[in-house]
């Protein structure tokens, strides 16, 4: 597993039976001895500059509500909050210098969390591209679901990848495993419980900021809140039902794969409210053995003004070319393709699959405990 400038992404064990201030401790100290600080600072830095030159207004709000939304969290989410807590003050104690410390203050890696939570400055929309499938394989009527995740993210995705692990939590339901930049412990967005299901995230839009800090304090999940319940779910069937109940504070396309049944929906969320559901087509219908999510509404026609339109044609023409029966290892490949899409496509919505924002490319069985990156 690779990540970042081809740093080996380290693995690591999480007890979420163990209190919020003390589960991640071990983690943390070990990564930060590998690693340094330098990647949270880089990460974070980024961030703030860039909202403050591309969005001074959300600049100004946040910076002047940042203790109103500290207070939300500790009212809703004080066990989210602590994580976050812990890991700002482990970076204040292994930073390198009084520079470094600086920029790893607690209200820094504060809005750091709330810009991967709420808000979204880096790569337009995200551009994360998230495919189910159903390969056939000769003499098994059912080869098992697989789920592929291109992740990308920004600004600064080299620093993103050399903060990134693989975790393995423990519950009281056995265990699921995530790939996650630690810059953002508590941003659960490609996982996988063996046996049961698998998740991944593409971010979609995003509503006013004034209605994001009002909804926040009635009780509407973040999207890091919503991914927890979810994984928190020993079945998948009871983390659809927890998709479905759930009523973000933002808009998002939650991807889930079933490792029993083979079987996938889309849940795409409003701001406020869960807005619509994608299944996997049946048997017999057009494209019956995979589904295909980037950052656009599946009914949205392919146009330059619809971003990522294209990216979602390039992987659905690219599936079809090599077909169900193809090796899972070329139907993954699809992931890696730098092309755009048709060819000659100048842009803006080039259709490039595999893009210079792309973190990982990430392949999970749920039916087994098969996880790469």
């Amino acid at each position: 597993v690779e990540g970042g400038l081809g740093l080996k992404i380290p693995s690591y064990h999480v007890n979420l039976s163990q209190q919020p201030q003390d589960r991640w401790n071990a983690t943390l100290a070990d990564f930060l001895r590998l690693r340094g600080t330098r990647p949270f600072s880089t990460f974070y830095s980024a961030v703030l500059e860039l909202m403050e030159k591309k969005d001074s207004e959300a600049f100004n709000y946040y910076l002047t509500h940042v203790a109103d939304f500290e207070s939300a969290y500790a009212e809703l989410y004080p066990e989210a909050l602590m994580e976050m807590r812990v890991l700002a003050e482990m970076l204040q104690r292994h930073a390198a210098s009084e520079e470094e410390r600086a920029a790893l203050s607690w209200h820094r890696v504060f809005l750091g969390q709330l810009h991967i939570q709420i808000e979204n400055i880096g790569p337009r929309l995200g551009e994360c591209t998230s495919v189910v499938l159903r390969p056939k394989v000769e003499g098994q009527d059912q080869a098992g679901i697989v789920h592929f995740r291109n992740w990308d993210f920004g600004p600064r995705p080299n620093a993103l990848g050399s903060a990134s692990a693989s975790v393995e939590f423990q519950d009281g339901d056995g265990s699921f495993t995530c790939l996650l930049a630690l810059t953002h412990i508590t941003k659960w967005t490609t996982c996988i419980r063996p046996g049961a299901f698998s998740i991944s995230l593409n971010a979609r839009l995003f509503g006013e900021r004034h209605e994001r800090l009002r909804l926040l304090k009635l009780g509407r999940p973040p999207r890091t809140e919503v991914l927890r319940r979810l994984m928190r779910s020993s079945s998948y069937g009871d983390a659809l039902t927890a998709a479905a109940l759930s009523k973000p504070l933002t808009s998002l396309y939650v991807i889930l794969a079933d490792g029993v049944a083979s079987q996938s929906v889309v849940t795409l969320f409003g701001n406020g409210s869960s807005a619509d559901v994608l299944p996997m087509p049946l048997t017999g219908e057009k494209d019956d053995w995979f589904l295909v999510q980037t950052n656009v509404d599946h009914w949205v026609p392919t146009s330059q003004d619809a971003y990522s339109s294209h990216r979602r044609d390039h992987v659905a023409a690219s599936l079809r070319r090599l077909g169900p029966e193809a090796p899972v290892d070329r139907l993954f490949k699809v992931l890696l393709d730098a092309h755009v899409f048709p060819e000659g496509n100048p842009g803006p919505d080039d259709g490039q699959v595999f893009r210079n924002t792309t973190i990982a490319s990430v392949l999970m069985k749920p039916a087994t405990q098969e996880y790469q990156a």
